[in-house]
Protein backbone atom coordinates (compact mmCIF):
# COMPACT_ATOMS: atom_id res chain seq x y z
CA UNK A 1 0.00 0.00 0.00
CA UNK A 2 0.80 3.59 -0.26
CA UNK A 3 2.56 5.32 2.55
CA UNK A 4 1.90 9.21 3.91
CA UNK A 5 5.58 9.48 3.06
CA UNK A 6 5.51 8.40 -0.42
CA UNK A 7 2.88 10.35 -0.63
CA UNK A 8 4.78 13.84 0.48
CA UNK A 9 7.79 12.16 -1.69
CA UNK A 10 5.99 12.40 -4.80
CA UNK A 11 6.84 15.06 -7.70
CA UNK A 12 4.26 17.98 -8.13
CA UNK A 13 4.17 20.72 -10.36
CA UNK A 14 2.53 24.19 -9.70
CA UNK A 15 1.77 25.82 -13.26
CA UNK A 16 0.02 29.25 -13.21
CA UNK A 17 0.67 32.60 -14.81
CA UNK A 18 0.30 34.58 -11.36
CA UNK A 19 3.22 34.68 -8.66
CA UNK A 20 1.08 35.35 -5.98
CA UNK A 21 -0.98 32.08 -6.65
CA UNK A 22 2.45 30.04 -7.20
CA UNK A 23 3.85 31.14 -4.02
CA UNK A 24 0.21 30.27 -2.05
CA UNK A 25 0.22 26.92 -3.18
CA UNK A 26 4.01 26.60 -2.66
CA UNK A 27 3.91 27.44 1.08
CA UNK A 28 0.74 25.33 1.37
CA UNK A 29 2.46 22.32 -0.11
CA UNK A 30 5.65 22.64 1.77
CA UNK A 31 3.99 23.20 5.14
CA UNK A 32 1.55 19.91 4.46
CA UNK A 33 5.39 17.89 4.26
CA UNK A 34 5.69 17.79 0.31
CA UNK A 35 9.35 17.94 -0.45
CA UNK A 36 9.47 17.58 -4.33
CA UNK A 37 8.01 20.89 -5.63
CA UNK A 38 8.39 22.22 -9.16
CA UNK A 39 7.14 25.77 -10.30
CA UNK A 40 6.35 27.98 -13.37
CA UNK A 41 4.45 30.83 -14.79
CA UNK A 42 5.43 29.80 -18.55
CA UNK A 43 2.56 26.86 -19.42
CA UNK A 44 4.79 26.32 -22.54
CA UNK A 45 7.18 24.99 -20.65
CA UNK A 46 5.10 22.19 -18.99
CA UNK A 47 5.39 19.56 -21.42
CA UNK A 48 9.25 19.66 -21.46
CA UNK A 49 9.70 20.10 -17.86
CA UNK A 50 6.87 17.03 -17.47
CA UNK A 51 9.20 15.04 -20.01
CA UNK A 52 12.15 15.51 -18.01
CA UNK A 53 11.04 14.68 -14.55
CA UNK A 54 7.41 12.64 -15.08
CA UNK A 55 5.60 14.67 -12.45
CA UNK A 56 3.34 12.99 -10.44
CA UNK A 57 1.23 15.51 -10.48
CA UNK A 58 0.71 18.73 -12.19
CA UNK A 59 -1.69 21.88 -10.66
CA UNK A 60 -2.94 23.58 -13.75
CA UNK A 61 -4.40 27.22 -13.99
CA UNK A 62 -6.74 26.70 -17.25
CA UNK A 63 -6.69 31.05 -17.95
CA UNK A 64 -3.08 31.92 -18.68
CA UNK A 65 -2.17 34.03 -21.87
CA UNK A 66 -0.63 32.68 -24.50
CA UNK A 67 -1.32 29.13 -24.02
CA UNK A 68 -4.49 27.86 -21.89
CA UNK A 69 -4.80 24.93 -19.48
CA UNK A 70 -6.80 23.19 -22.16
CA UNK A 71 -4.11 23.49 -24.71
CA UNK A 72 -1.57 22.35 -22.37
CA UNK A 73 -3.64 18.85 -21.49
CA UNK A 74 -3.94 18.04 -25.07
CA UNK A 75 0.23 18.44 -25.26
CA UNK A 76 0.29 16.46 -22.29
CA UNK A 77 -1.37 13.54 -23.68
CA UNK A 78 1.34 13.16 -26.81
CA UNK A 79 3.69 12.30 -23.72
CA UNK A 80 1.89 10.16 -21.37
CA UNK A 81 1.24 6.77 -22.77
CA UNK A 82 -1.83 4.84 -21.80
CA UNK A 83 -4.23 8.26 -21.78
CA UNK A 84 -3.50 8.89 -17.94
CA UNK A 85 -3.21 12.99 -17.53
CA UNK A 86 -1.78 13.79 -13.92
CA UNK A 87 -3.64 16.88 -13.67
CA UNK A 88 -5.54 18.82 -11.35
CA UNK A 89 -7.21 21.68 -12.67
CA UNK A 90 -7.47 25.64 -11.14
CA UNK A 91 -10.56 27.44 -12.42
CA UNK A 92 -12.74 30.06 -11.25
CA UNK A 93 -15.10 29.05 -13.99
CA UNK A 94 -18.27 26.39 -13.15
CA UNK A 95 -18.67 25.37 -16.42
CA UNK A 96 -15.27 24.55 -17.31
CA UNK A 97 -14.97 21.82 -15.02
CA UNK A 98 -17.01 19.27 -17.06
CA UNK A 99 -14.94 20.33 -19.83
CA UNK A 100 -11.77 19.92 -18.30
CA UNK A 101 -12.51 16.70 -17.15
CA UNK A 102 -13.53 15.70 -20.25
CA UNK A 103 -10.36 16.78 -22.11
CA UNK A 104 -8.44 14.58 -19.19
CA UNK A 105 -8.24 16.01 -16.05
CA UNK A 106 -8.17 13.74 -13.23
CA UNK A 107 -9.48 16.28 -10.73
CA UNK A 108 -10.12 20.00 -10.19
CA UNK A 109 -10.68 22.70 -7.84
CA UNK A 110 -12.33 26.15 -7.56
CA UNK A 111 -11.12 29.81 -7.16
CA UNK A 112 -11.35 31.54 -5.02
CA UNK A 113 -8.86 28.64 -3.31
CA UNK A 114 -9.59 26.84 -0.14
CA UNK A 115 -6.48 25.45 0.81
CA UNK A 116 -7.36 23.09 2.81
CA UNK A 117 -9.73 21.68 -0.08
CA UNK A 118 -6.59 22.11 -2.40
CA UNK A 119 -4.43 19.55 0.07
CA UNK A 120 -7.13 17.04 0.56
CA UNK A 121 -7.74 16.74 -3.32
CA UNK A 122 -4.05 16.54 -3.78
CA UNK A 123 -3.22 14.45 -1.39
CA UNK A 124 -6.03 12.12 -2.79
CA UNK A 125 -5.47 12.68 -6.06
CA UNK A 126 -1.48 11.38 -5.09
CA UNK A 127 -2.08 8.58 -3.43
CA UNK A 128 -4.80 7.07 -6.88
CA UNK A 129 -1.87 8.16 -9.40
CA UNK A 130 1.08 5.93 -6.78
CA UNK A 131 -1.44 3.12 -6.33
CA UNK A 132 -2.37 3.09 -10.41
CA UNK A 133 2.07 3.16 -10.94
CA UNK A 134 2.67 0.84 -8.44
CA UNK A 135 0.19 -1.10 -9.80
CA UNK A 136 1.01 -1.16 -13.43
CA UNK A 137 5.19 -1.51 -12.01
CA UNK A 138 4.33 -4.81 -10.56
CA UNK A 139 2.26 -6.24 -13.58
CA UNK A 140 5.16 -5.26 -15.78
CA UNK A 141 7.24 -7.29 -13.56
CA UNK A 142 5.25 -9.82 -13.43
CA UNK A 143 5.20 -9.98 -17.25
CA UNK A 144 9.08 -10.11 -17.26
CA UNK A 145 9.49 -12.76 -14.79
CA UNK A 146 7.57 -15.78 -15.99
CA UNK A 147 8.58 -17.63 -12.56
CA UNK A 148 7.16 -14.98 -10.79
CA UNK A 149 5.97 -15.79 -7.31
CA UNK A 150 2.62 -16.49 -5.44
CA UNK A 151 3.34 -14.25 -2.97
CA UNK A 152 3.87 -11.49 -5.78
CA UNK A 153 0.74 -12.53 -7.43
CA UNK A 154 -0.99 -11.88 -4.59
CA UNK A 155 0.28 -8.50 -4.42
CA UNK A 156 -0.68 -7.37 -7.55
CA UNK A 157 -3.98 -8.35 -6.85
CA UNK A 158 -4.41 -6.71 -3.70
CA UNK A 159 -2.98 -3.24 -5.25
CA UNK A 160 -5.04 -3.69 -8.41
CA UNK A 161 -7.93 -4.01 -6.15
CA UNK A 162 -6.88 -1.05 -3.71
CA UNK A 163 -6.18 0.91 -6.90
CA UNK A 164 -9.84 0.34 -8.39
CA UNK A 165 -11.35 1.14 -5.32
CA UNK A 166 -9.76 4.21 -5.01
CA UNK A 167 -10.34 5.38 -8.56
CA UNK A 168 -13.93 4.26 -8.34
CA UNK A 169 -14.19 6.80 -5.24
CA UNK A 170 -12.78 9.46 -6.56
CA UNK A 171 -15.13 9.39 -9.55
CA UNK A 172 -18.16 9.19 -6.96
CA UNK A 173 -16.48 11.86 -5.51
CA UNK A 174 -16.41 13.90 -8.35
CA UNK A 175 -19.90 13.33 -10.15
CA UNK A 176 -21.51 14.33 -6.04
CA UNK A 177 -19.46 17.77 -6.80
CA UNK A 178 -20.92 18.23 -9.94
CA UNK A 179 -24.14 16.71 -9.56
CA UNK A 180 -24.43 17.95 -6.02
CA UNK A 181 -22.24 21.19 -5.42
CA UNK A 182 -20.65 22.13 -2.20
CA UNK A 183 -21.99 18.84 -0.73
CA UNK A 184 -25.61 20.03 -1.34
CA UNK A 185 -27.71 16.93 -1.46
CA UNK A 186 -31.31 17.45 -2.96
CA UNK A 187 -32.93 14.21 -3.56
CA UNK A 188 -36.68 16.24 -2.14
CA UNK A 189 -38.45 18.18 -4.03
CA UNK A 190 -38.60 20.80 -1.17
CA UNK A 191 -34.70 21.34 -1.20
CA UNK A 192 -34.93 20.74 -5.33
CA UNK A 193 -36.76 24.06 -4.94
CA UNK A 194 -34.54 26.02 -3.00
CA UNK A 195 -31.43 24.98 -5.22
CA UNK A 196 -33.15 25.41 -8.52
CA UNK A 197 -34.42 29.49 -7.07
CA UNK A 198 -30.76 30.21 -5.68
CA UNK A 199 -29.27 29.12 -9.33
CA UNK A 200 -31.61 31.53 -10.82
CA UNK A 201 -31.05 34.49 -8.49
CA UNK A 202 -27.18 33.82 -8.72
CA UNK A 203 -27.86 35.24 -12.35
CA UNK A 204 -28.65 38.20 -11.84
CA UNK A 205 -27.19 40.56 -8.81
CA UNK A 206 -30.06 41.03 -6.80
CA UNK A 207 -29.64 41.01 -2.45
CA UNK A 208 -30.80 37.81 -1.22
CA UNK A 209 -32.28 36.85 2.14
CA UNK A 210 -31.81 33.28 3.22
CA UNK A 211 -33.45 32.07 6.25
CA UNK A 212 -33.86 28.58 7.68
CA UNK A 213 -33.01 26.96 11.17
CA UNK A 214 -30.17 26.75 12.90
CA UNK A 215 -27.76 24.10 11.04
CA UNK A 216 -29.94 23.64 8.40
CA UNK A 217 -27.38 24.64 5.34
CA UNK A 218 -27.69 28.44 5.33
CA UNK A 219 -24.49 29.32 4.27
CA UNK A 220 -23.88 26.33 1.53
CA UNK A 221 -26.95 27.91 -0.11
CA UNK A 222 -25.00 31.45 0.23
CA UNK A 223 -22.07 29.41 -1.58
CA UNK A 224 -23.87 28.51 -4.34
CA UNK A 225 -25.38 31.45 -5.41
CA UNK A 226 -21.64 32.86 -5.26
CA UNK A 227 -20.38 30.05 -7.17
CA UNK A 228 -23.14 29.79 -9.54
CA UNK A 229 -22.64 34.02 -10.11
CA UNK A 230 -21.04 36.27 -12.50
CA UNK A 231 -18.78 37.33 -9.04
CA UNK A 232 -17.70 33.46 -8.87
CA UNK A 233 -14.47 34.36 -9.62
CA UNK A 234 -14.26 37.15 -6.59
CA UNK A 235 -13.71 36.54 -2.97
CA UNK A 236 -16.80 35.42 -0.73
CA UNK A 237 -16.63 36.58 2.47
CA UNK A 238 -18.61 35.68 5.55
CA UNK A 239 -19.50 37.82 8.75
CA UNK A 240 -21.01 36.07 11.58
CA UNK A 241 -23.22 38.97 13.18
CA UNK A 242 -24.52 37.34 16.27
CA UNK A 243 -20.90 36.82 17.42
CA UNK A 244 -19.73 40.20 17.62
CA UNK A 245 -20.45 43.27 19.67
CA UNK A 246 -22.37 46.68 18.20
CA UNK A 247 -18.96 48.25 18.76
CA UNK A 248 -16.74 45.68 17.21
CA UNK A 249 -18.95 44.58 14.15
CA UNK A 250 -18.75 48.32 12.80
CA UNK A 251 -14.99 47.92 12.41
CA UNK A 252 -15.02 44.51 11.36
CA UNK A 253 -17.58 45.28 8.86
CA UNK A 254 -16.22 49.07 7.50
CA UNK A 255 -13.06 48.97 8.73
CA UNK A 256 -10.74 51.82 10.49
CA UNK A 257 -8.34 54.51 10.40
CA UNK A 258 -5.18 54.45 11.94
CA UNK A 259 -5.79 56.23 15.83
CA UNK A 260 -9.74 55.72 15.40
CA UNK A 261 -9.95 54.12 18.68
CA UNK A 262 -7.66 52.36 21.81
CA UNK A 263 -5.22 49.96 20.15
CA UNK A 264 -6.10 50.70 16.22
CA UNK A 265 -2.22 50.85 15.23
CA UNK A 266 -2.90 51.00 12.01
CA UNK A 267 -5.47 51.75 9.37
CA UNK A 268 -7.47 48.47 8.29
CA UNK A 269 -9.89 47.18 5.37
CA UNK A 270 -13.30 46.03 6.75
CA UNK A 271 -15.01 43.05 5.37
CA UNK A 272 -16.88 45.26 2.89
CA UNK A 273 -13.72 46.34 1.60
CA UNK A 274 -12.33 42.92 1.25
CA UNK A 275 -15.68 41.39 -0.41
CA UNK A 276 -15.22 43.90 -3.48
CA UNK A 277 -16.12 42.69 -6.50
CA UNK A 278 -17.40 39.38 -4.90
CA UNK A 279 -20.05 38.28 -2.56
CA UNK A 280 -20.70 39.50 1.64
CA UNK A 281 -22.48 36.96 3.19
CA UNK A 282 -24.27 38.77 6.71
CA UNK A 283 -24.89 35.66 8.81
CA UNK A 284 -27.18 35.97 11.75
CA UNK A 285 -28.31 39.21 10.30
CA UNK A 286 -31.61 39.42 12.75
CA UNK A 287 -28.93 39.56 15.58
CA UNK A 288 -27.73 43.03 14.20
CA UNK A 289 -28.47 45.95 16.95
CA UNK A 290 -31.05 49.17 15.46
CA UNK A 291 -27.89 51.42 15.67
CA UNK A 292 -25.93 49.73 12.88
CA UNK A 293 -28.75 48.48 10.97
CA UNK A 294 -29.19 51.77 10.21
CA UNK A 295 -25.60 52.01 9.01
CA UNK A 296 -25.72 48.80 7.25
CA UNK A 297 -28.89 50.21 5.66
CA UNK A 298 -27.00 53.19 4.09
CA UNK A 299 -23.50 51.00 2.68
CA UNK A 300 -26.42 48.79 0.88
CA UNK A 301 -27.97 51.47 -0.15
CA UNK A 302 -25.30 53.88 -1.36
CA UNK A 303 -22.67 50.87 -1.95
CA UNK A 304 -20.75 53.06 -0.29
CA UNK A 305 -18.77 52.49 3.35
CA UNK A 306 -17.14 54.96 5.77
CA UNK A 307 -14.43 53.26 7.77
CA UNK A 308 -14.28 54.19 11.59
CA UNK A 309 -11.93 57.40 12.21
CA UNK A 310 -12.74 58.77 8.45
CA UNK A 311 -14.94 61.56 7.17
CA UNK A 312 -14.17 60.36 3.59
CA UNK A 313 -16.62 57.18 2.09
CA UNK A 314 -15.49 54.53 -0.25
CA UNK A 315 -17.02 52.84 -3.04
CA UNK A 316 -17.43 49.11 -2.90
CA UNK A 317 -18.66 46.56 -5.61
CA UNK A 318 -20.34 43.93 -3.25
CA UNK A 319 -23.28 41.65 -3.39
CA UNK A 320 -25.24 41.35 -0.22
CA UNK A 321 -26.01 37.63 1.36
CA UNK A 322 -27.81 37.54 4.57
CA UNK A 323 -29.29 34.74 6.34
CA UNK A 324 -30.93 34.33 9.55
CA UNK A 325 -32.70 31.81 11.75
CA UNK A 326 -35.22 34.27 12.80
CA UNK A 327 -38.63 35.09 11.31
CA UNK A 328 -37.73 38.72 10.70
CA UNK A 329 -41.19 40.21 9.92
CA UNK A 330 -41.92 39.39 13.77
CA UNK A 331 -38.78 41.56 14.54
CA UNK A 332 -40.30 44.22 11.84
CA UNK A 333 -43.67 44.14 13.78
CA UNK A 334 -42.26 44.20 17.14
CA UNK A 335 -39.69 47.16 16.26
CA UNK A 336 -36.70 45.26 16.76
CA UNK A 337 -35.59 45.03 13.16
CA UNK A 338 -35.76 48.04 10.32
CA UNK A 339 -38.79 47.88 7.83
CA UNK A 340 -36.71 49.68 5.51
CA UNK A 341 -33.46 47.53 6.20
CA UNK A 342 -35.74 44.36 6.06
CA UNK A 343 -37.32 45.24 2.68
CA UNK A 344 -33.88 45.99 0.90
CA UNK A 345 -32.04 42.66 2.49
CA UNK A 346 -35.11 40.58 0.96
CA UNK A 347 -35.38 41.62 -2.93
CA UNK A 348 -35.80 37.35 -3.33
CA UNK A 349 -36.01 35.07 -0.41
CA UNK A 350 -34.47 31.77 -0.22
CA UNK A 351 -35.79 29.44 2.62
CA UNK A 352 -33.85 26.72 3.50
CA UNK A 353 -36.59 23.56 4.76
CA UNK A 354 -35.87 21.69 7.94
CA UNK A 355 -34.29 18.65 7.92
CA UNK A 356 -37.22 17.08 9.67
CA UNK A 357 -39.22 17.92 6.68
CA UNK A 358 -37.35 17.05 3.61
CA UNK A 359 -36.97 13.10 4.95
CA UNK A 360 -35.68 11.85 1.08
CA UNK A 361 -32.81 13.64 2.05
CA UNK A 362 -31.96 12.19 5.09
CA UNK A 363 -30.31 8.90 4.02
CA UNK A 364 -28.56 10.76 1.39
CA UNK A 365 -26.62 13.27 3.42
CA UNK A 366 -26.04 10.77 5.99
CA UNK A 367 -24.19 8.86 3.24
CA UNK A 368 -22.40 11.48 2.31
CA UNK A 369 -20.95 12.43 5.70
CA UNK A 370 -20.49 8.94 6.63
CA UNK A 371 -18.20 8.38 3.47
CA UNK A 372 -16.53 12.33 4.81
CA UNK A 373 -15.92 11.10 8.17
CA UNK A 374 -14.50 7.34 7.20
CA UNK A 375 -12.25 9.28 4.61
CA UNK A 376 -10.76 11.57 7.37
CA UNK A 377 -10.39 8.62 9.93
CA UNK A 378 -8.98 5.98 7.46
CA UNK A 379 -12.00 3.98 8.00
CA UNK A 380 -13.40 1.29 6.00
CA UNK A 381 -17.08 1.94 6.11
CA UNK A 382 -19.89 0.24 4.14
CA UNK A 383 -22.96 1.42 5.00
CA UNK A 384 -26.03 1.73 7.45
CA UNK A 385 -27.85 -1.19 8.55
CA UNK A 386 -31.92 -1.02 8.01
CA UNK A 387 -32.29 -0.76 11.57
CA UNK A 388 -30.20 2.33 12.07
CA UNK A 389 -31.50 3.83 8.23
CA UNK A 390 -34.88 3.57 10.37
CA UNK A 391 -34.03 5.29 13.45
CA UNK A 392 -32.25 8.08 11.17
CA UNK A 393 -35.54 8.69 9.15
CA UNK A 394 -37.52 8.72 12.12
CA UNK A 395 -35.48 10.99 14.56
CA UNK A 396 -36.74 14.95 14.68
CA UNK A 397 -33.42 16.29 14.17
CA UNK A 398 -33.91 19.44 15.72
CA UNK A 399 -30.24 20.49 15.28
CA UNK A 400 -30.91 19.75 11.01
CA UNK A 401 -28.13 18.69 9.26
CA UNK A 402 -25.14 20.10 11.74
CA UNK A 403 -26.53 17.23 14.16
CA UNK A 404 -27.11 14.88 11.14
CA UNK A 405 -23.35 15.37 9.81
CA UNK A 406 -21.78 14.99 13.94
CA UNK A 407 -24.55 11.75 14.42
CA UNK A 408 -22.50 10.53 11.80
CA UNK A 409 -18.92 10.93 12.48
CA UNK A 410 -19.42 9.67 16.31
CA UNK A 411 -21.14 6.63 14.41
CA UNK A 412 -17.49 5.94 12.53
CA UNK A 413 -15.86 6.30 15.54
CA UNK A 414 -17.19 4.11 17.60
CA UNK A 415 -18.50 1.56 15.13
CA UNK A 416 -17.27 -2.04 15.68
CA UNK A 417 -17.80 -3.49 11.70
CA UNK A 418 -17.79 -1.66 8.44
CA UNK A 419 -21.67 -1.03 8.99
CA UNK A 420 -23.23 1.78 11.12
CA UNK A 421 -25.59 -0.03 13.62
CA UNK A 422 -27.97 1.41 16.14
CA UNK A 423 -25.69 0.82 18.34
CA UNK A 424 -23.31 3.41 17.14
CA UNK A 425 -25.91 6.17 17.38
CA UNK A 426 -26.29 8.67 19.46
CA UNK A 427 -28.72 7.99 22.69
CA UNK A 428 -31.05 10.29 21.48
CA UNK A 429 -31.25 8.38 18.27
CA UNK A 430 -31.18 5.35 19.93
CA UNK A 431 -34.38 5.73 21.82
CA UNK A 432 -36.51 7.11 18.76
CA UNK A 433 -39.46 4.80 18.40
CA UNK A 434 -39.90 1.84 15.94
CA UNK A 435 -42.35 -0.23 14.62
CA UNK A 436 -44.47 -1.43 17.62
CA UNK A 437 -44.87 -5.54 17.38
CA UNK A 438 -44.90 -7.93 20.15
CA UNK A 439 -42.63 -10.70 18.54
CA UNK A 440 -43.10 -14.43 20.04
CA UNK A 441 -41.23 -15.27 23.18
CA UNK A 442 -40.81 -11.69 24.12
CA UNK A 443 -42.94 -10.07 27.66
CA UNK A 444 -45.34 -8.24 26.94
CA UNK A 445 -45.53 -4.95 28.24
CA UNK A 446 -48.16 -2.55 29.68
CA UNK A 447 -50.16 -0.62 27.16
CA UNK A 448 -49.93 2.60 29.12
CA UNK A 449 -45.58 1.93 28.42
CA UNK A 450 -45.71 1.61 25.14
CA UNK A 451 -47.91 4.46 25.43
CA UNK A 452 -45.47 6.66 26.78
CA UNK A 453 -42.67 5.60 24.89
CA UNK A 454 -44.30 6.58 21.63
CA UNK A 455 -45.45 9.73 23.08
CA UNK A 456 -42.42 11.18 24.24
CA UNK A 457 -40.76 9.36 20.94
CA UNK A 458 -42.94 11.39 18.73
CA UNK A 459 -42.22 14.80 21.01
CA UNK A 460 -38.56 14.26 20.29
CA UNK A 461 -39.17 13.48 16.36
CA UNK A 462 -40.96 16.98 16.65
CA UNK A 463 -37.94 18.51 18.39
CA UNK A 464 -40.12 19.49 21.42
CA UNK A 465 -42.83 20.84 20.02
CA UNK A 466 -45.68 19.90 22.29
CA UNK A 467 -48.23 21.67 19.67
CA UNK A 468 -47.28 19.59 16.27
CA UNK A 469 -47.18 16.78 18.43
CA UNK A 470 -50.57 16.91 19.70
CA UNK A 471 -51.79 17.66 16.28
CA UNK A 472 -49.89 14.85 14.58
CA UNK A 473 -51.36 12.29 17.59
CA UNK A 474 -54.86 13.70 17.19
CA UNK A 475 -55.09 14.26 20.87
CA UNK A 476 -56.03 17.74 22.34
CA UNK A 477 -52.93 20.22 23.41
CA UNK A 478 -54.72 19.76 26.76
CA UNK A 479 -54.54 16.02 26.90
CA UNK A 480 -50.37 15.61 26.11
CA UNK A 481 -49.82 18.30 28.53
CA UNK A 482 -51.74 16.43 31.39
CA UNK A 483 -49.66 13.31 30.14
CA UNK A 484 -46.02 14.86 30.00
CA UNK A 485 -46.77 16.28 33.52
CA UNK A 486 -47.75 12.60 34.57
CA UNK A 487 -44.51 11.32 32.79
CA UNK A 488 -42.26 14.30 34.18
CA UNK A 489 -41.45 15.56 30.95
CA UNK A 490 -42.69 19.22 31.07
CA UNK A 491 -38.97 20.88 30.32
CA UNK A 492 -40.25 21.36 26.14
CA UNK A 493 -41.47 23.75 24.08
CA UNK A 494 -45.32 23.93 24.38
CA UNK A 495 -45.26 26.01 20.51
Amino acid sequence: MISPSNIHDAKVLIVDDQEANVRLLERALQGAGYTSLSMTRNPREVCELHREHRFDLILLDLMMPGMDGFEVMESLKEIEDGGYLPVLVITAQPEHKLRALKVGARDFVSKPLDLAEVLMRVYNMLEVRLLHVTTRRLYEQVVAEQTAQKRLELALREAKDAAEAAQREHERALLRAVEEPLGIVARSLEMRQVVDLARRVAKVDATVLISGESGSGKERIARLVHDSSARASGPFVAVNCGAITETLLESELFGHARGAFTGATSARPGLFEAAHHGTLLLDEVGEVSPGMQVKLLRAIQEREIRRVGENTSRKVDVRILAATNRDLALGVAGGSFRQDLYYRLKVVELHVPALRDRRDDVLALARVFLDDAARRMKRSMTGIAPEAAERLLRFGWPGNVRELENAMERAVALARSDLVEVDDLPDELRRVMSNVTASAGEVVRPLEAIEQDYILSALERNGGNQTRTAEQLEIGSATLYRKLKRYGKLGGQRA
